[in-house]
């Protein structure tokens, strides 16, 4: 019996002892999710005088809802509870954040950087994924830090950008386009496949082969990556990303993958750069993205780069020269992608601006298949910059411009506090009649550089695609050239229309945050030769 007793009781210490943390573990897991979960349903107590809040269940509402559209989501959560004091509190990114939709609130905030500073989101939220793909970038940096970066970076941006560095990719484009015409296309898939090839030629000279291979796993990895960057529960909860499996998993490798390859890149240059002499003006006007950012790179490892205040800059480390790069990419990809998307859509939408703007583009061009715009040419199409101003005015790309207050900041009657997570809020400022008369028309004269032009918007800062202020986009013109580029050899080449049964005659079924993404857009094109 004592023997008996002697081998039973290790088992069955051993069951308990795993049954009771099995128990607890659970309890404890039970536990955390209730907490957090709690503290998402009502904001904490703040002296910011009454902001209205937006109730979580709502916003989550929205949020799951999937290509119910960015409009409606503007016009049925937003609008009702900050139309009126044009401030209101809502729950995204896992904690409670600020959006105004008041131009004069906009100015403030943009004009005052030090005040108005960016997020370090890979901080905020430091287990989610969507922060890790652009990482240390000049995009998460604030004062001397941002400084630093932006010296190093911005010589890659202070250029002309000539029409021959976007020729042999949209001549590619345009020839696919051709070859897939004989069905209703995707315009994002191919404007996708398009612009990572724009980007690979442009940035560092490398060939993706995105549009000669639409099944292309580059591609395809990038699409994944763009997902999970706007997941919206994730981004809503971003704890969640401890538990990653399936899908979200596969995305994690992805994120490895991309950095990888950019890192592979990287080497390989520096290895060139640093066996060659110093770049010549000419080879300078016609180098990559990269070659530029590597030269600044080296010269800043020697105190060459002086910051705008006249300070040598601290180098970047690796990871962030890397990140830097990833921002390119992610910056210009899927934002390139959708505003060309948009800017079909409207025009299938009024084939009266279509049929005018296409006039314009074969007075300047001449009516040949063969045209591809010149520099002097394309400044003679400035009225392709108003129908993508137009184009971003009513289908911003970027929701919401987000910062955080180093101060307390006195908007009207409110006091946002210190620390506070603030947004504008794109959409609302774009769609609001005191500043767009009739915001739901598409009227490129608006942006006419005739101060009297129709409907035209006299507020500062109401328009606002690619930020504002010191901090504004510092892709911004290259993306203008490469969408005017396009834009006018589509014309050039093809007339196009929605297909009869297509929703988006009447509305824009699209993703409801991060990056605004049309979904499911199918366009009827007809080659004009």
């Amino acid at each position: 019996m004592t023997a008996y007793i002697a081998k039973i009781i290790p088992d069955l210490a051993s069951k308990i002892s795993y049954e009771t943390a099995t128990y607890w573990a659970f309890t404890l897991a039970a536990i955390f999710f209730a907490y957090r979960l709690a503290l998402v349903f009502v904001p904490p107590a703040s002296q910011d005088g009454g902001v209205p809040y937006i109730p979580v269940h709502k916003t989550l509402q929205w949020m799951t809802k999937g290509a119910i559209g960015r409009y409606e989501v503007s016009q049925s959560l937003d609008k009702p509870y900050m139309h009126e004091t044009g401030v209101v509190k809502s729950w995204m990114f896992g904690t409670w954040a600020y959006k105004v939709s008041k131009a004069e609130y906009a100015r403030k905030l943009f004009m005052q950087t030090d005040v108005y500073q960016k997020i370090n989101i890979r901080k905020m939220m430091p287990h989610n994924l969507g922060p890790r793909v652009s990482g240390e970038s000049l995009s998460f940096e604030n004062g001397d830090a941002y400084r630093g970066h932006r010296a190093v970076v911005s010589p890659a941006f202070r250029r002309s950008w000539p029409t021959r560095l976007f020729k042999a990719p949209m001549l590619e484009l345009m020839s696919v386009m051709e070859q897939e015409a004989s069905k209703p296309l995707d315009v994002l898939l191919l404007f996708r496949r398009g612009t990572l090839d724009v980007l690979g030629h442009i940035i560092m000279s490398y060939d993706f082969g995105a549009l000669r291979d639409p099944g292309n796993k580059q591609r395809a990895m990038y699409d994944s990556l763009l997902e999970a960057m706007l997941h919206p529960v994730y981004n809503m909860f971003p704890w969640l990303d401890l538990f990653a499996t399936g899908e979200r998993a596969k995305q994690w490798e992805y994120l490895h993958h991309f950095h990888s390859f950019i890192d592979t890149i990287i080497d390989e240059r520096l290895v060139e750069m640093e066996k060659r002499p110093p770049l010549t003006e000419d080879e300078r006007n016609h180098a990559d993205l990269l070659t530029l950012l590597l030269e600044s790179y080296i010269q800043s490892k020697s105190g060459k780069v002086l910051d705008e205040r006249g300070k040598p800059v601290t180098p970047l480390t690796r990871e962030q020269l890397r990140s830097n790069i990833g921002l390119f990419y992610v910056a210009g990809y899927d934002t390139t992608a959708n505003s060309l998307s948009y800017a079909m859509m409207e025009l299938a939408r009024y084939p009266d601006i279509q049929k005018k703007a296409r006039g314009i583009v074969l007075d300047v061009l001449g009516d040949s298949k063969d045209a591809y715009p010149t520099d002097d040419q394309v400044k003679e199409l400035g009225y392709l910059d108003q129908i993508v101003k137009e184009t971003l005015r009513k289908n911003s790309i970027l929701a919401e411009i987000r910062r955080r207050l180093s101060a307390p900041v006195q908007l009207g009657p409110y006091t946002l506090p210190k620390g506070a997570i603030v947004s504008v809020d794109t959409w609302a400022m774009h769609y609001n009649s005191d500043y767009f008369p009739e915001p739901e028309r598409f009227v490129p004269e608006r942006f006419a550089e005739d101060k009297s032009a129709c409907l035209k918007s006299n507020a500062p800062f109401s328009f606002a695609p690619f930020s504002n202020g010191s901090r504004q986009c510092m892709g911004m013109k290259f993306s203008l050239v490469e969408q005017r580029v396009a834009i006018a050899l589509l014309l050039l080449r093809f007339e196009w229309t929605l297909p009869e049964n297509s929703p988006f005659w009447d509305t824009t079924p699209a993703a409801p945050a991060g990056l605004i993404s049309p979904i499911g857009l199918l366009i009827n094109v007809k080659p004009r030769f």
